[in-house]
């Protein structure tokens, strides 16, 4: 069986995009389908005709099969598979589109899920109402420091896991890929609360959505594990992202510690208590895998059978992500699972003026200010 594959969201090529910040995450997704012989990429789709155009040409699609409309492309394309690589805001409306097409089985869309919390439950549901496998593009977790890290969890190496400690750019954004990898590390248990406070002085939108320069996260998991994230680009301008615990992830057990991606350090170490550390060689993968994330969503696809990468987990993530804008809405702790929340609170603080980032030095003055400005 061939599986019919369509891209949409295809970016400008490889490189850079507008903002210069472009991964081309269309184009690597693209390279792990034409690496498969049981994929072939059909279609393609762009709000931008030149980029829709250009990675055609890359990808031997024909002209006939390149669209403005990833609407249009699932009426006239018959995809098996979609990817998903546009930006955030734009996820939800066309998974659900690509769940309700005839001819789609199977859609793999980049993270994070959604811009707030009621679509990405949303589209998780109609998903599975449709029967089509949805799957989020988390491939850090096939990352050999990461992996093998898992590998020393379950082998014993440093006891039963206690808690989880993370310090890796924004919380939004690369904290999808950080709680991802924490919840592989546990095992995939659930959250049981969330308490977090997220600061906002400087206007900052990633791929669409108002990401926080700062977050201050901590949470426990059903089964006791906690969690502790200090994130945020400002962390990363005071000298990198690995300021407070010095590297991206400590994985803290009863018996001893293995640390990740350690600021000039090795990648994976690991020490038992009254030992010293211990080095071990891992390739430079913090990125991550996209080609083994790919094969994970075809094989699962194939076989008919549940991915790793599943909305489910995807979910879970997502959940702690937004439970932590959510606590710094509420300044409390919230109990999960999250209900009565559909938004992300942190976008709806900014367009309510509760947070007002500036732009550069220029922040808007609050209508208190104001107010108080005219009294004086």
């Amino acid at each position: 069986m061939v599986n019919r594959v369509a891209v949409v969201g295809t970016g400008p090529g490889r490189g850079t995009d507008i903002s210069g910040r472009s991964h081309a995450w269309a184009y690597r997704h693209a390279d792990a389908y034409a690496a498969r012989e049981d994929c072939e990429i059909v279609a393609c789709a762009d709000v931008v005709p030149e980029y829709a155009s250009r990675f055609a040409a890359e990808f031997d699609v024909s002209e006939e099969r390149v669209y403005e409309n990833h609407g249009a492309l699932l009426q006239d394309a018959d995809p098996d598979v979609v990817s998903v690589c546009t930006p955030i805001p734009t996820h939800a409306d066309i998974v659900v589109d690509c769940a309700r097409a005839d001819s789609v089985n199977a859609v793999h869309c980049e993270k994070p899920m959604a811009s707030t919390w009621g679509e990405a439950r949303g589209m998780a549901h109609v998903c599975d109402r449709h029967g089509v496998q949805l799957t989020f593009g988390h491939q850090r977790r096939f990352g050999e420091p990461f992996r093998e890290a898992k590998r020393l969890l379950d082998d014993g190496e440093i006891g039963e896991l206690k808690r989880i400690e993370i310090s890796w750019g924004n919380f939004f954004d690369n904290g999808t890929h950080a709680l991802d990898l924490a919840a592989m590390f546990n095992d995939e248990h659930r959250g049981a609360w969330v308490l977090g406070q997220v600061d906002y002085t400087k206007e900052h939108v990633r791929y669409g959505v108002h990401t926080a320069d700062h977050a201050f996260v901590s949470w426990q998991y059903e089964n006791g594990v906690h969690g502790i994230a200090a994130t945020g680009d400002d962390v990363e301008l005071a000298g990198g992202p690995y300021d407070f615990y010095d590297c991206w992830h400590r994985l803290v057990g009863a018996d001893g510690v293995v640390e990740i991606g350690r600021r000039d350090g090795p990648a994976l170490r690991s020490r038992r208590d009254g030992e010293g550390w211990r080095t071990h060689d891992v390739a430079d993968e913090f990125e991550g895998r996209v080609d083994l994330a790919i094969d994970e969503v075809v094989e699962a696809h194939n076989e008919g059978r549940e991915s790793e990468l599943r909305a489910e987990r995807a979910l879970a993530t997502t959940e702690i992500l937004f439970a932590g804008h959510e606590s710094s809405r509420r300044r409390g702790r919230v109990e999960l699972p999250l209900t009565g929340v559909y938004d992300h609170p942190l976008e709806s603080m900014v367009e309510s003026g509760d947070l007002r980032p500036s732009i550069g030095d220029d922040r808007p003055p609050h209508p208190a200010e104001e107010e108080q400005q005219v009294e004086d």
